[in-house]
């Protein structure tokens, strides 16, 4: 509110208080005076609106957004530009954030936070359906209203699923979100789909479950490497106790690898129901599955043990979803702990044990009767065709011929044998490099069909070993050149810029080994060198600002993040970069980042009984200022022109330039003492 009077946007929506400030903008409740509703209005911050290809994105992606309905997704109403920034009208929630509610709260039951998560996962299966990513999924964005409605907000910093030339929505390399939160593949700014979303959810949960997320670390780059290399502890290292179905969901959800993952909400919402239906236990041999860190390999290892009163459980490769009814006997779980990515069409965890009745063994032996039969028939069909005729004769029924096989004949001998039996043929030679010159390798028709007589049969004849292509990857352009002329290709080379030294051939086409003959083209790609760019100036620059604005020009960030103390930048704000700003490096070549630990600080040293000089000049040498008083000793003191006293006291941390005082002994004033005389009068009384 200004003295003026209220600020309003766009004529209509009147500014009422300060709700909130995030990462990107400041959160107002506002009143939309049109339609006499509360509304939340989120204005940019000037360095967001100040940057056109943020402000594009910011647009189509507000577009994007608005189009989403769904009772558990945070309505977007209006969106503008006004005040040199940019702004978006939304739905106001009156409620509390899912992170208030744990602050006040602690972890939440196995069902309350399987609900939200339900919840949750059904706004992500809207918004995934529509092409956009949330990208920034944590406990802040997931409200809850007061009368218990779920509500997801903040597509924001959303990204399109698929985005063509025209939509430019995606920026590869960029890492936004929030560290806690970040899927493996975000945290090193990969492609992101709709199971990074889940993975962050996976976090959500977590972290209502245990009352605390998966990974924690002092900075958020260490958090977000753990992310990537490190597997989450299991609730019972935090003494929480919950359903194997749960935590196998939550696990599930925690996976390093996409594919290990539910690949889609809706699959993940199936599991949930089922959990809140009753589905609690697993089966024997079963386990909750949790991801082990293996970055070679990216696989998961079953740990949990299950109990044994329940019957073996399944090939822990496969998942069978069947519908559970409330009510009914929990259903088992089923996980994989290195599921066939195929296999993901059923995603689910739960499957029904098959009843073992009478009419399941009935079925069972009816089944193994037809297989016999069929077989039996199979043997009996191939001793008539062995032997219902004489050799080198083929079986005729009126005018049908059955075709020989002649895969693996030499072609003269092929040629006879299709001849005898009144077949036609064609030849076509084709270089192979596992068939000898002029023998058949293939046939068509294909041998035991049956065709008329005068039938063409086409040969396909091995005209011996082809040629091939040769590797000439790593090789550097006149010598890839020289090799491939020299055996009579057409080269055609084309340049790109490459970590590789200038020059070196990165790529050839076709590959190393392609059969193909002199005469045709082999395209190879040559290295042009890296692009190199001026490492950014960031000093002063916020730690996720930083590491976004080097990820979003090509480079990467060192994990080993760096500290120093710094009198003029604030504690955790950016003090340089290594190599420093204006330095050229390399697109993708990796930069550490020096961050501010605050001002730095000095043992005071130790002065007492020091000459009052001496002790002056051993604070100034150690970045303190003295202040000298005096104080009076007894004369012949020996701590006359010494240092009797200080403060702050000897070896207490303070912050450069703080200033000491120092009490220096001397001499007190002489004090004058006056004697009197007293002479007696004559006495009268005294004889003489």
């Amino acid at each position: 509110m200004s003295e003026q009077g209220p600020t309003v946007f766009n004529g209509r929506y009147e500014l009422l208080r300060h709700i909130a400030r995030g990462g990107m903008a400041d959160v107002y409740l506002a009143r939309d005076d049109l339609l006499d509703r509360e509304v939340a209005l989120k204005v940019l911050f000037p360095e967001f609106a100040n940057d056109p290809n943020f402000v594009e994105r910011f647009r189509r992606e507000a577009q994007a957004a608005a189009n989403l309905n769904h009772p558990n997704i945070v309505g977007i109403y209006d969106w503008g530009q006004e005040r040199g920034t940019y702004y978006i009208v939304m739905e106001h929630v009156s409620g509390r954030s899912m992170s208030d509610v744990l602050r006040s709260t602690g972890p939440l039951s196995g069902d309350r936070a399987a609900e939200i998560a339900s919840d949750v996962a059904a706004a992500l299966a809207t918004a995934h359906s529509a092409g956009l990513v949330h990208r920034d999924i944590k406990l802040g964005n997931i409200l809850v209203s007061d009368e218990g409605a779920v509500k997801v907000a903040d597509f924001g910093i959303a990204t399109a699923l698929v985005s063509g030339a025209e939509a430019g929505l995606t920026q590869h390399g960029s890492v936004m979100g929030t560290a806690t939160y970040f899927s493996p593949e975000q945290a090193q700014g990969k492609t992101l789909d709709g199971r990074s979303d889940l993975y962050s959810l996976g976090v959500v949960l977590y972290e209502m479950l245990a009352g605390t997320p998966p990974f924690t670390a002092e900075t958020p780059v260490g958090v977000a490497y753990k992310h990537v290399q490190e597997r989450p502890a299991s609730m019972a290292d935090h003494g929480v106790q919950v359903a194997a179905s749960l935590n196998a969901i939550t696990m599930k959800l925690l996976a390093k690898n996409p594919i290990n993952r539910y690949p889609t909400a809706n699959d993940l919402r199936s599991d949930l129901r089922r959990y809140l239906a009753g589905a609690h236990g697993v089966p024997a041999g079963g386990a909750a599955v949790t991801p082990a860190a293996n970055p070679a390999t990216d696989q998961t290892a079953a740990v949990a043990p299950v109990p044994a009163a329940v019957a073996p459980a399944a090939d822990p490769g496969a998942t069978t979803a069947q519908p559970v009814t409330p009510g009914a006997a929990a259903p088992s779980v089923s996980v994989g702990a290195d599921p066939n990515p195929a296999a993901y069409g059923q995603a689910a965890y739960y499957y029904e044990e098959q009843p073992s009745d009478s009419r399941w063994k009935t079925g069972a032996l009816i089944g193994s009767l037809a297989v016999l039969i069929v077989v039996l028939g199979f043997l009996f069909a191939s001793f008539l065709n062995v032997f219902g005729g004489s050799e080198g004769e083929a079986e005729e029924t009126g005018d049908l011929i059955d075709v020989p096989s002649v895969e693996g004949l030499d072609i003269e001998d092929a040629r006879a044998a299709l001849a005898n039996l009144g077949l036609n043929f064609t030849v076509e030679f084709e270089p192979n490099n596992d068939v000898s010159d002029n023998v058949v390798f293939a046939q068509n028709p294909p041998a035991g069909e049956r065709v008329e007589a005068g039938t063409e049969v086409l040969l396909q004849v091995s005209s011996g070993v082809a040629d091939t292509v040769p590797n000439v990857i790593s090789e550097n352009r006149e010598s890839a050149t020289s090799i491939l002329q020299g055996l009579g290709y057409v080269v055609v080379e084309v340049t790109t810029a490459n970590p590789q030294e200038a020059g070196t051939v990165i790529a050839q086409n076709p590959p190393s080994g392609s059969p193909l003959v002199p005469g045709e083209t082999v395209e190879i790609t040559v290295s042009s060198g890296p692009d190199v760019l001026p490492i950014p100036d960031l000093e002063g620059a916020e730690l996720i600002a930083a590491i976004n604005q080097l990820n979003s020009e090509g480079f990467s960030v060192s994990p080993n993040q760096i500290t120093e103390s710094s009198e003029s930048i604030p504690e955790g704000r950016v003090i340089r970069t290594e190599p420093a700003a204006g330095n050229i490096a390399a697109v993708g070549s990796q930069v550490s980042i020096v961050v501010s630990s605050g001002t730095p600080t000095v043992a005071v040293p130790a002065i007492t009984d020091l000459f009052s000089d001496t002790a002056v000049q051993t604070l100034r040498n150690a970045g303190l200022e003295p202040i000298t008083v005096f104080e009076d000793v007894p004369a012949g003191s020996s701590s006359i022109g010494r240092v009797i006293a200080q403060s702050p006291a000897a070896f207490e941390e303070v912050e450069i330039g703080t200033v000491v005082t120092v009490t220096v002994g001397q001499p007190a004033p002489e004090t004058t003492t006056t004697t009197t005389t007293t002479t007696a009068a004559p006495d009268d009384n005294v004889e003489e």
